[in-house]
């Protein structure tokens, strides 16, 4: 196929490529590719600017396991080729579990020979000189599933891995995992191996035989792999990782309707031309799982909200499946008909996550009372990502730089705060506009005792409660009430300027775009999407309320 390559560090862009793009035609042989390629040699376990292929055929046969060899060398010493991802998941699997042990029995000889060279050295200073190889696949296995345990492993006994459920049970062989489970720790160990970083790493069909929460993991798991320096490519048919991700811009499909041009689009791209497509991702996006509990949130289904969501969901109330619902008024809709929609439907749990916005405390304990809708502590689900400390390791993961130097916290922080003060007007408007907008509804109340009254005696007492209604409404937006309460809105939010509480009731939604597009001069969703996985991975108090309202349900 035709092909474009983009560098994403100076050294491929200035000493292979000569370029920052290289062309690839279909048929026409590339000899700076290959060069580039045959110059793909690693040693110490690192794998930089390549290509990673897991294929679909992941089912492991029994594994050889072959004697350590205890006088060997490190096994991350030998030069590593750089097509060694190109070939079959299910041989570097069984290569895998022989490279572990080897690596395991050459740390117990560089313990001993350094105990043998420095027998002052305490136990913990030469442990911590060459840590125990399976560390870091210990961490995975607990991030991908919680509550079970790696345990050790004697290179003097090469076998299979072995687990504990809880502390105090005995010992599993990890045969005893569910499928899906051994399929997510294979793939996650076989990426982390060698510390994989600015490569292209194609995953084809990462559903297979896998729950949707585990899947979900996978993804998440692989993404934050490398320092966020690789870009991931998966093939998939799960409805539940498209409609999850369609958010992103990110999900694509194969056009075979046109042909002599590139026949990947957009999802969000189709139309009335693809026609069976558009039934079967119909049918398919719109099931649910029975059992589940279905939490409606404000946002469109393109709209990113249902990722950021999902994302803090998955880590905290994995039986929740998110969907978007539009604006808070279909939220207010849906409120008055769940009751009657659990009872119809078996086994559907159903809430509702709403803004802050234009709802004063007594709204917002009426509307919580029937412990179905939360609502967030902040203005926006945009005002949480207004933390400088995590947009600064943001930009940092994505290379955004000002006139080529790293962002600072207090640089960051600091053009938060001009903006929300030039935003003080804009927050203000949209305050009272949801303030009216849900506090002054024109309501009549009902005749009474109509068995008593004639046909014209009721249409007579109706336009009276009218006409009380509209005097009642009349009186609470007279000029002299709403400037009142304008004048008392805008020294609230001049007071939020003195401190950081502007940043929970500014237009979070406003602040964040502009910051955006002035300041990282870069696409908010790619700069949301970073910022919900450094938020998750490194600091997820900045999500707390959100962690807080999942873990209530």
């Amino acid at each position: 196929m035709n092909l474009v390559v983009e560098s994403t560090r100076e050294l491929e862009e200035e000493r292979y490529f000569e370029a920052k793009q290289l062309e690839i035609k279909k048929n026409e042989p590339n000899e700076t590719l290959k060069q580039y390629v045959n110059s793909r040699k690693y040693g110490r376990g690192n794998y930089t600017g390549s290509l990673v292929q897991i294929d679909s055929d992941r089912n492991i046969q029994t594994i050889q396991y072959s004697p350590v060899n205890w006088l060997g060398e490190d096994p991350d010493d030998h030069e590593t080729p750089g097509g060694f991802y190109f070939g079959q998941f299910t041989n570097r699997w069984q290569d895998f579990m022989n490279y572990i042990h080897q690596k395991s029995a050459v740390r117990d000889k560089k313990l001993a020979t350094e105990v043998k060279s420095n027998p002052k050295k305490t136990a913990e200073e030469i442990a911590n000189q060459h840590p125990d190889p399976l560390e870091k696949y210990q961490e995975a296995f607990n991030q991908l599933l919680p509550n079970k345990q790696l345990l050790p492993i004697d290179p003097a006994n090469p076998r299979e891995f072995y687990y504990r459920q809880e502390p105090n049970n005995e010992p599993l062989a990890f045969r005893t995992l569910s499928s899906g489970e051994q399929e997510v720790v294979k793939i996650v160990f076989d990426v982390i191996r060698k510390d994989i970083k600015h490569s292209v790493i194609i995953v084809d069909e990462p559903e297979l035989h896998l729950h949707p929460t585990l899947a979900f993991k996978l993804v998440e798991t692989l993404k934050s792999i490398g320092d966020h320096t690789n870009q991931l490519i998966f093939l998939t048919h799960s409805a539940d990782l498209i409609s999850t991700y369609y958010s992103t811009g990110d999900v694509y499909f194969i056009d075979n309707v046109v042909g002599g041009q590139n026949q990947a689009h957009r999802l969000s791209e189709l139309t009335e031309t693809h026609e069976d497509l558009v039934r079967l991702m119909g049918e398919n996006l719109g099931l649910f799982a029975v059992g589940k509990k279905l939490v409606f949130v404000e946002g469109e289904n393109s709209s990113i909200d249902r990722l950021t969501y999902h994302s803090i969901a998955q880590k905290h109330a994995n039986d929740v499946k998110i969907v978007p619902i539009g604006s808070v008024k279909n939220i207010g809709t849906l409120s008055a008909v769940e009751q009657q929609i659990r009872k119809t439907i078996f086994g559907i749990d159903l809430y509702m996550i709403r803004d802050r916005d234009g709802l004063s405390e007594e709204k917002i304990t009426e509307l919580e009372s029937n412990n179905r809708i939360r609502c967030l502590k902040k203005r926006h689900i945009e005002n949480y990502f207004l933390n400088s400390g995590v947009l600064a390791k943001v930009a940092q993961k994505l290379y955004i730089t000002s006139n080529g130097n790293q962002f600072t916290q207090e640089e960051i922080e600091a053009e938060l705060k001009r903006i929300a003060e030039d935003c003080l007007k804009v927050s203000l408007m949209s305050s009272a506009k949801d303030y009216l907008n849900l506090n002054n509804s024109f309501e009549i109340d009902s005749v009474k005792s109509l068995e008593t009254k004639t046909t014209d005696q009721i249409k007579q007492e109706f336009v009276q409660l009218t006409n009380q209604s509209i005097s009642k409404l009349a009186d609470s937006l007279k000029d002299p009430t709403v400037k009142a309460w304008l004048d008392q809105e805008e020294e609230r939010f001049k007071k939020y300027l003195e401190t950081n509480e502007w940043k929970d009731h500014f237009d979070g939604k406003i602040i964040f775009s502009r910051f955006c597009g002035e300041v990282f001069k870069t696409e908010k969703i790619r700069v949301r999407q970073a910022y919900v996985d450094v938020a998750m991975s490194e600091d997820p108090s900045v999500f707390q309320d959100v962690i807080d309202i999942f873990e209530s349900l």
